[in-house]
């Protein structure tokens, strides 16, 4: 699959290829600055959709540029935040408001966004530090809970043709015990792939991170792009379809945007196991899968949007996966559906300016009479629907959002594990995988231009299993070894619930550097009782061109 990605790069770079740039890094609070002016200024004549993320920055600027009229009847708050997006794509804004008069030395942070900018006609190169640095204290915890994490972001264009885009950063840290007993029982660490664990009882972790891509535009209207990444499909606060739960992936990409219509294809590799030495992942050559999926966008109406998903998971990349255009489960069921296949749909309605309704639906098989007539195993299949309240009660810059989640049992698994809707044993969709239903509640809320508090509440009723018998929830479990055939319900198993409390307040020190206070509140209620636990930790972070790490399970 490598060679198939360097010779589609070689090929399509012999081409007289058309000016581009790079994507915006997926950063949940980053993209909800995007979703308030999407929701407030989308219009017939200035469309952008955001549902596959992330999102080129020139899409975003010129969706900026076009609401530049809007500039003095925007609220002050929203002024800043305009400013600050404008800023951090300023190569293609031509931002007014980036120019620096306390630059270092005339060298460094010539730019408010950018460390340090080199530009020619040729050429741009943005050099940017990637740092975390936190400590706090957790109720159930001995030890000081921290995060180091060091690394640098670049990115740039050559000839105006080719973008590219780096960031390596190094962690060690120490998380909270709920998020130490979810790596040891999955081995499996959130949102990365191969790690190290500190020796004898620090509990300590280290890994490296690393996500890189090249990408370019083949015409007018398609864009390609290869690397290394991460990807996040919807407008929730979870994915039933894709996330960026697990660790970036090898992969390819192909954009076709057509007035309204935008079709993605996306050819990736995943990891399928991973053999462990003791604690930790072991030396060798881990096993891999192949990822197919296509989805089609389309803007019905300036405020409706549209797309149609289709994935694939198969045990090698198959030439037949590759066509761009073609129902990808005909395929599949012409081969003798070996192949684990997910369809789904999503939408979402913008009204008011100040309103957003969003959904996903989600399904392995589906099977109609038999839904009619009770839980059969085989009605696999997904569902959320959620949504967002600008300014709300007419408090400037109060945003608030509901979302429910529903996931069968048995969904993303397969009857041989191999093939589950994963990656490195990390759910490629929901973290908690499926068997589960949710309510989560998220408000933000902008009282001064630099301060962004936010308070989350997520409460999730799922089915463990127990005794090495499958309910449902693992994606990784095999489904040829699941308990019964019907009479399924939803939270089957070890009934358990799951409450997490949030309440973070970010101040933005400089552009792109944020002091952050979270406090966090989480509650396991087992009809195990061993497996019950509740906790409180409260911490302390300074972040630097990087997003919040999060544990929402």
């Amino acid at each position: 699959m490598k060679k198939l990605f360097i010779a589609t790069l070689l090929g399509f770079l012999l081409f007289d290829l058309q000016a581009q740039n790079t994507f915006i890094p997926y950063n949940r609070d980053y993209y909800h600055l995007i979703d308030r002016f999407q929701i407030m200024y989308t219009s017939k004549d200035n469309l952008l959709q955001t549902t596959l993320k992330p999102i080129r920055r020139a899409s975003l600027s010129n969706f900026l540029l076009n609401i530049e009229g809007e500039y003095e009847g925007m609220s002050e708050l929203d002024k800043f935040n305009y400013e600050f997006l404008m800023n951090d794509n300023w190569y293609n804004t031509k931002s007014k408001f980036n120019d620096n008069p306390k630059s270092w030395w005339d060298l460094m942070y010539e730019r408010k966004s950018d460390f340090y900018v080199y530009k020619t006609d040729d050429f741009v190169l943005r050099i940017n530090p990637a740092l975390t640095f936190s400590g706090g204290k957790g109720s159930d915890e001995d030890q000081v809970l921290y995060t180091n994490t060091r690394g640098a972001e670049i990115q740039g264009e050559i000839d105006g043709k080719v973008g590219f885009y780096s960031m390596l950063s190094t962690t060690q840290a120490r998380f909270p015990m709920y998020v130490h007993d979810f790596i040891r029982t999955n081995q499996a660490f959130p949102n990365e792939g191969f790690w190290k664990d500190g020796e004898g009882n620090s509990r300590t972790w280290d890994f490296f991170h690393a996500r890189g891509y090249l990408t370019f535009n083949l015409t007018k209207s398609i864009n390609v792009q290869t690397g290394y990444d991460k990807h996040f499909m919807g407008n929730g606060m979870r994915s039933l379809m894709l996330s960026d739960f697990s660790s970036p992936m090898l992969f390819g990409k192909i954009t076709t945007q057509l007035g309204p219509f935008r079709l993605t294809n996306l050819f990736a590799e995943l990891t399928e196991d991973i053999e462990f030495a003791g604690q930790n992942p072991g030396d060798g050559k881990y096993p891999k899968k192949f990822l197919a999926s296509h989805r089609i966008d389309v803007s019905i109406l300036p405020n409706l949007e549209v797309g149609l998903f289709e994935a694939i998971v198969a045990d090698s990349a198959n030439i037949n996966y590759f066509n761009p255009v073609i129902f990808y489960r005909s395929i599949e069921q012409q081969q003798g559906s070996p192949d684990n296949t997910l369809i789904g749909m999503d939408f979402k309605l913008n009204l008011k300016k100040q309103y957003q309704i969003y959904g996903q639906f989600i399904f392995d098989e589906f099977v109609i009479s038999e839904l009619r007539s009770g839980g059969s195993w085989r009605n696999k299949f997904g569902v959320q629907l959620g949504g967002k309240y600008l300014n709300a009660f007419n408090i400037s810059n109060l945003d608030l959002q509901a979302e429910f989640n529903v996931a069968r049992p048995y969904l993303y698994a397969y009857e041989r594990p191999a093939l589950s809707f994963s990656n490195y044993r990390n759910p490629l969709a929901h973290p908690m995988g499926a068997n589960l239903k949710e309510l989560a509640l998220v408000g933000r809320y902008q009282p001064i231009p630099k301060l962004f508090v936010t308070g989350k509440l997520i409460r999730t009723q799922y089915g463990e299993d127990e005794n090495g018998i499958n309910y449902g929830g693992n994606v990784l479990s095999d489904t040829d070894n699941r308990v019964q055939n019907g009479d399924f319900e939803i939270g089957q198993g070890v009934a358990t619930t799951n409450t997490y409390l949030e309440l973070t307040g970010s101040y933005m020190l400089l552009h792109n550097v944020f002091l952050d206070w979270k406090n966090i509140y989480r509650k396991k209620d087992s009809e195990i009782d061993a497996r019950s636990a509740s906790s409180f930790m409260t911490m302390l972070s300074l972040r630097w061109n990087l997003s919040q790490r999060e544990h929402e399970f």
